[in-house]
């Protein structure tokens, strides 16, 4: 097994030479070898190999205590397998692949915003039911004309960073995926859009009232809950011949705590703390570029 040290920071260019002095002057008075750094990205990613037989807690714990205000994140990252480069990525759509909370923006065009995101929020910090609060607040929407989905679909924010690596890792022979507990019309769209191989997610049901598309309120059946997710990790594990080591998962909420806890790499993106306490990787100060850092590319590797 090997471990690695990644600290990055793509917002402000913070990273300077003190910094990655600090480390590795730290690694080699904790391991009386001298380390060098990898710079992925200049001023952004840097990274250490660490050769640690004793004192590995306390040299994690210093480290997290230098950084822990300095908006750099920092992450501690196993490799079990030579090959860094993971076979398969595993994406959340809402707060993850895109800025928003694709429901809590239909709910905006009926004046519900403020209800329904209450309820997204619990259910993304595991306070309440996955699938009973879609079913909640999918009700509210009842009579929305089907409109604002093609209104949703193109005012969208795609998060810094989605692009490149669903191309990067494609081009270096990974499946990728999006899974969402969100709606098949946004899903469909961001696969084809960003070139994921596959998408999965919920239907919403559209019936024709006085000839005008509207949304019923309802979703149809089968309902992807929190352990969907789970499921199509296994899915395409086995599908692939792969093993979990070979699978990199991210989210932000609760309903993906099962597949970032079973993946190699699992990947908390801004995620709420009920995410965070299971996750191996946290990115707060660091856009989806991340999860390529994470597996040791080089901006020179990663495709625009």
């Amino acid at each position: 097994m090997k471990q690695y040290l990644l600290i990055s920071n793509t917002n402000d260019r913070i990273i300077d030479d003190n910094t990655l002095n600090y480390v590795s002057s730290q690694i080699e008075k904790n391991t009386s070898t001298k380390s060098e750094y990898r710079e992925l990205s200049p001023q952004k990613a840097y990274e250490w190999e660490l050769f640690f037989n004793n004192g590995i807690k306390e040299f994690k714990l210093i480290i997290k205590k230098k950084f822990i205000k300095s908006n750099i994140d920092c992450n501690f990252i196993n490799f079990k397998k030579k090959d860094r480069k993971k076979k398969l990525l595993i994406a959340d759509m809402d707060g993850t692949i895109i800025k928003e909370e694709s429901l809590n923006e239909l709910a905006k065009h009926l004046g519900q915003e403020e209800k329904i995101k209450k309820i997204t929020s619990e259910a993304m910090n595991g306070k309440i039911d996955f699938k009973k609060a879609l079913i909640e607040r999918v009700a509210i929407l009842q009579g929305c004309k089907t409109q604002v989905l093609d209104n949703l679909k193109q005012n969208i924010n795609i998060n810094d960073g989605a692009q490149e690596v669903i191309k990067t890792m494609k081009q270096n022979g990974a499946t990728t995926v999006l899974v969402s507990g969100g709606f098949t019309f946004l899903t469909d769209h961001l696969k084809q859009l960003l070139g994921f191989n596959y998408s999965h997610a919920n239907k919403l049901e559209i019936i024709k009232k006085n000839r005008i598309k509207e949304l019923s309120g309802k979703v149809l059946d089968p309902i992807l809950d929190k352990k969907a997710k789970r499921a199509y990790l296994d899915k395409y594990i086995k599908e692939y011949q792969l093993t979990y080591d070979d699978a990199i998962c991210v989210g932000d909420g609760a309903n993906d705590k099962e597949m970032v806890q079973k993946a190699g790499l699992g990947v908390s993106f801004n995620g709420k703390k009920v995410l965070d306490d299971f996750a191996n990787i946290h990115f707060k100060n660091t856009n989806l570029l991340g999860l390529l850092y994470a597996q040791g590319y080089k901006d020179r590797e990663i495709l625009n």
